[in-house]
């Protein structure tokens, strides 16, 4: 199996829509700003631009940055327990 942008840490992926309940999509993007092609839109994990992680030389596996539409868990950097990560998101900038 090849490894995806989305399975790396410095993955967020962000639902877009309406709200929670009427998602029209999900952004990827990277954290550390390393792949051209992003944002791009997930379209069920099929689209080629994920595949960048397998010669990524900052890919980490680990769980993505989930974000939903309503951002329920308040500002993005609730969203992740890793300080490193927490440190990014509050600089992120969502579209």
């Amino acid at each position: 199996m090849s490894r995806k942008c989305t399975d790396c840490k410095y993955c967020i992926q962000d639902d877009y829509g309406y709200s929670n309940w009427t998602v029209e999509g999900t952004s990827v993007d990277c954290l550390l700003h390393l792949n051209d092609k992003f944002p791009v839109d997930r379209f069920y994990g099929e689209v080629p631009e994920l595949l960048f992680a397998k010669d990524c030389p900052r890919f980490i596996a680990g769980n993505s940055v989930e974000v939903d539409v309503d951002q329920e868990d308040g500002d993005l950097e609730n969203y992740s327990d890793d300080p490193e990560i927490k440190a990014l998101l509050k600089s992120y900038q969502r579209y």
